[in-house]
């Protein structure tokens, strides 16, 4: 039972937590931990179920505190449609994909361009890079929920101002996870002692969320750069040890 297990309680409000800070004031490079510490006593398919709602709510409060810098929604739209294709692609494999091969290959993505800072440009000057890495971060997010890395590529490439690019993250994310409650349900992840400890978990993925609004503002724009890149770098690394 989950609820008796104390190290599971210990790892899964660390990983909430830390979502919550990843999603409001690091872009959600660093949200990509809490499956790898879940995993470690309930299997990905329970811990990705488990998190699910809570990343609704995370998404929900998020736009709440970044709505006034969304300014680009055509930009918006078209990632979004990418990401949804991902999430078809996804839905259509949860059970038969190799969970550990998808790994394999955002942890190299991850260290790659956190390494790497010419990447950037080349990225930005990809065509149909919204499609590409909106598409993959459809399918890493339904997945392992790890699709903060695949977007933040994408976003380090058009080199947005921080609150604008927080905000078009927590669209783009509330849009994806609230799509993949339908291949979740389609494939039976669903159980009452999930949601119970999902409610559970609540009053964590508030504070996450509101521990990183404060965060963001302590810092400026070239080291909320740094630390994404380095948020990008811990999540390559962190998937690498899951393997």
């Amino acid at each position: 039972m989950l609820s008796s297990d104390p190290l599971f309680w210990l790892l899964a409000i660390i990983g909430v937590i830390f979502t919550g800070i990843s999603k409001s004031g690091l872009a959600g490079g660093a949200g990509v931990v809490a499956v790898p510490l879940l995993a470690l006593v309930i299997s990905i398919p329970e811990a990705a179920a488990l998190m699910l709602p809570l990343l609704l709510i995370m998404d929900v409060r998020t736009i709440s505190l970044y709505r006034h810098a969304i300014k680009n929604y055509r930009s918006i739209a078209t990632i979004v449609i990418a990401g949804l294709l991902g999430v078809v692609i996804a839905g259509s494999a949860m059970g038969s994909l190799p969970t550990e091969s998808l790994q394999l290959i955002l942890a190299i993505l991850c260290i790659s361009f956190a390494l790497w800072d010419q990447l950037a440009p080349i990225l930005a000057k990809l065509p149909g890079s919204a499609m590409i890495w909106g598409t993959f971060a459809g399918i890493t997010s339904t997945l392992l929920h790890a699709g903060g890395p695949p977007i933040s590529i994408y976003f380090l490439a058009q080199k947005l101002e921080k609150q604008q690019w927080l905000g078009q993250a927590a669209i783009f994310f509330a849009m994806i996870n609230f799509s993949k409650l339908v291949p979740y349900t389609l494939n039976n992840s669903w159980s009452t002692e999930l949601l119970l400890t999902s409610m559970a978990l609540i009053p964590f993925a508030l504070i996450g969320v509101s521990l990183g609004y404060r965060i963001q503002k302590l810092i400026s724009q070239d080291n909320f750069m740094r630390m994404c890149r380095g948020m990008l770098l811990i999540s390559g690394v962190s998937l690498l040890v899951k393997l």
